[in-house]
């Protein structure tokens, strides 16, 4: 048996964790990689794929950076950390990521890509109180597990009101490998579960960062080193 052979294996019986941690990323910046390494450390990933959106359909009136400044920014604060992988799924057939792309369907492209391996869906508390106005969401909902990082002043029970009620798995299921506590837990559906990531409040913003970034001030220590050197060379939000 070869060593490729031999992970195909091992995968069938030990399925993976793929985290997707999508956003606009524009930039990616160290509230945003705080995020990451706590649910890291809290669900032991395999991957965390970082997805910079293509059009985010909520943010169709707002100017983003060029697709391909967002990806290489993504890649290059991926760099340090082993788990962390740059992701092109948004990016289309010419890498312009012009086309709009949903949810669902980024998370059927993983769900086939990586067949047999659990997916979470990483997402804010803000992002997830809104979910019942995303494309096909009940269908998203069960499609991969959530993980949601939360903020102060919401409540899990807020959380749990936007999923609909026919979605929960019957109070007598069993659940079997649950990776948190069930203190974590926001709620199990028929086929997913939704957790809680009492995750490091962070003050830092994307819109602050371009901001700053645009006035000549120092954008140290909100970025990574390579991203705010990137953004320096590359003239960005300038």
């Amino acid at each position: 048996m070869t060593t490729a052979q031999a992970h195909r294996t091992a995968a069938r019986h030990h399925p993976r964790r793929i985290a997707l941690f999508g956003g606009s990323f524009d930039p990616i910046h160290n509230g945003h990689l705080a995020v990451a390494r706590a649910a890291d450390r809290r669900f032991n990933f395999d991957e965390i794929h970082f997805i910079p959106a293509s059009r985010p359909p909520h943010k169709l009136k707002q100017h983003l950076a060029p697709f391909p400044h967002r990806f290489a920014m993504v890649s290059l604060a991926c760099s340090e950390h082993p788990h962390f992988v740059p992701s092109l799924a948004e990016a289309g057939e010419d890498f312009s990521g012009s086309q709009l792309h949903y949810s669902v369907d980024t998370v059927r492209y993983f769900r086939h890509a990586y067949s047999g391996d659990r997916i979470f869906f990483m997402i804010g508390a803000d992002a997830f109180l809104d979910i019942p106005m995303w494309k096909e969401y009940e269908t998203l909902l069960g499609l991969c597990d959530f993980i949601i990082a939360n903020r102060p002043g919401i409540r899990p029970e807020a959380l749990k009101l936007v999923i609909p009620p026919d979605l929960m798995a019957p109070a007598h299921a069993k659940h079997e490998g649950e990776p948190v506590p069930s203190s974590q837990l926001v709620a199990h559906l028929r086929k997913t579960s939704v957790y809680l990531l009492e995750t490091v409040s962070s003050d830092i913003s994307a819109t602050e960062t371009r901001k700053r970034a645009h006035r000549g001030q120092s954008i140290h220590g909100l970025v990574s080193a390579r991203v705010e050197e990137y953004i320096l060379k590359q003239k960005l939000y300038r």
